[in-house]
């Protein structure tokens, strides 16, 4: 499980209580979940066991190496029109790369899943916690070539996208993915709830299916 939009040293708590499995730190300018690489510092320690992904869009490669590097964070997540040849360069720098998408990029999901660690698939409006489809990955997963549970097109499948504590359950049974992630779900009046992070990651383990 995936809890994103950590920014409060609260929020980094709730992660570690509820023994999430990652924590996002969003270093996407200018959106309401922002993070200074100074305020990311600060929260890596209060983490525990979950470990820290740096999240970006649309940023230059050599930023988002050089902030994962000089936080020491080893995972990064790419939300933008980052190309296959981004990522693939992020893993040859020692990066585990996440890639976000969507359905509409259906079509480049094999070149994505070569050059990525992990396909995370989302909906058209990422962040603004609206539930999309999520049955019609099934057909997409079909059509990839690769319909195993936990897959798609090669490389592990992350689920998000209005995933909150009363729906997850659904949605791994529905698609069995590798890894679950939420943000605006588990948040009260635009803050991460630890009682929702509480009952999000119960509610993903109960419905078994993901690490």
């Amino acid at each position: 499980m995936k809890i994103c939009g950590v920014r409060t040293p609260a929020g980094a708590r709730a992660c570690a209580a509820a023994g999430a499995d990652f924590a996002g730190l969003n270093f996407v300018r200018a959106v309401r979940r922002e993070v200074s690489e100074a305020g990311a510092a600060e929260l890596l320690p209060l983490l525990g066991d979950t470990r820290p992904v740096a999240v970006f869009r649309d940023d230059p490669i050599d930023r988002v190496e050089g902030l994962a590097r000089g936080l020491g964070i080893r995972r990064v997540q790419l939300h933008g029109a980052e190309t296959p040849g981004d990522c693939a360069r992020l893993r040859e720098a020692g990066l585990t790369v996440i890639k976000a998408l969507t359905l509409d990029d259906a079509g480049a999901l094999r070149a994505y899943a070569e050059a990525a660690d992990v396909l995370l698939v989302d909906g058209r409006a990422p962040g603004s916690g609206r539930p999309w489809n999520y049955e019609a990955l099934l057909q997409v997963r079909q059509d990839s070539g690769d319909p195993r549970p936990g897959q798609l097109a090669g490389a592990p499948l992350w689920l998000a996208g209005g995933l909150d504590p009363d729906n997850v359950a659904q949605a791994i049974a529905t698609l069995r993915p590798a890894g679950v992630d939420a943000a605006t779900g588990i948040e009260l009046d635009g803050e991460i709830d630890a009682g929702r992070v509480q009952a999000f990651c119960r509610a993903a383990r109960a419905a078994g299916g993901v690490p």
